[in-house]
């Protein structure tokens, strides 16, 4: 039996579990499978990913995330999915201190805590630096790349889209268009996913600019499909508008349920991301043989 606990970041929603617990190796020894016998909406829990917390092993973080997508690949960085175990962190596990140092698989990562109150728990998450270079995204083409990589062609079937591509611990492709609501996010953001410039597959975003200080954003999630929203994803496409100079350097990025705020502080080239989680449950899961 694997004690979980789900959260949710504007609907982007993750299974938090204690990896020191007893049970928690047989999901880790097989751990695909499990994270996506767990993720499944009609078998399992259901959740857009599964996260491991346990206690870290080195001075420089308090805790260690390991994040599965729902296709039980493993995520380098999750913006919502910190949000959701910092929200985990403080009300499970009772931790009483204003900030939070978590390791992710692209480095250690900052929760500052604004406001807890019953089931919500608001928090700024320090993103680290935006990576622009493409051979780091990793984003590979033959044809000479611009530096950063604004406005790139790449060729989907039929048609051609200009994507802006960066990292942020994981790799992301954002490609601006007139009206979110009527973007091909299924489709595009199925076969952006596995275009073969992305070795190692990508995340996503169809933004749209409302103005300078708003901005509007469907996500297509590596490993998962669409989602309602994603912290990482939200970032990256904020990210990119600055870039491209259709916005300023602190955003609010509109999300299908709800809002995040984006900055990109660029005398320590450091971005953030503020926005709320919500507690929904403690699940006791069956698993497969555990």
């Amino acid at each position: 039996m694997l004690i979980l606990h789900k959260l949710h970041g504007l609907g982007n929603d993750f299974l938090v579990f204690d990896a020191h617990q007893e049970g928690a190796s047989s999901f880790l020894d097989n751990d695909m499978l499990q994270a996506r016998a767990v993720c499944d909406r009609h078998c399992g829990v259901g959740a857009d990913g599964v996260i491991a917390v346990r206690i870290a092993d080195t001075a420089a973080a308090d805790y260690r995330m390991t994040v599965w997508n729902a296709d039980g690949s493993r995520a380098e960085m999750s913006g919502n999915g910190l949000r959701c175990v910092a929200g985990y962190i403080r009300r499970v596990l009772g931790w009483e201190k204003a900030t939070l140092r978590v390791m992710t698989d692209a480095g250690v990562r900052v929760v500052t805590f604004l406001e807890s109150s019953g089931f919500e728990t608001c928090c700024v998450v320090s993103m680290g630096s935006p990576v622009l270079q493409a051979d780091a995204v990793p984003f590979r083409m033959e044809a000479p790349l611009p530096s950063p990589p604004v406005d790139v062609s790449l060729h989907v079937g039929a048609e051609t889209v200009k994507a802006t591509v960066l990292s942020l611990g994981n790799p992301h492709c954002t490609v601006f268009v007139e009206d979110v609501r009527a973007a091909p996010v299924a489709r595009l953001g199925a076969q952006l996913e596995r275009h073969p410039a992305f070795p190692n597959r990508t995340n996503v975003e169809f933004a749209s600019v409302r103005n300078r200080q708003n901005l509007e954003v469907a996500f297509w999630e590596r490993g998962v499909g669409q989602t309602s929203a994603s912290g990482t994803g939200a970032c990256a496409a904020a990210v990119a508008a600055m870039l491209k100079g259709l916005v300023d350097h602190t955003v609010t990025v509109h999300t299908e349920r709800g809002t995040l705020k984006v900055r990109w502080e660029m005398t320590t080239n450091e971005v953030t991301l503020t926005g709320n989680t919500c507690y929904i449950a403690r699940i006791e899961w069956a698993g497969i043989g555990i």
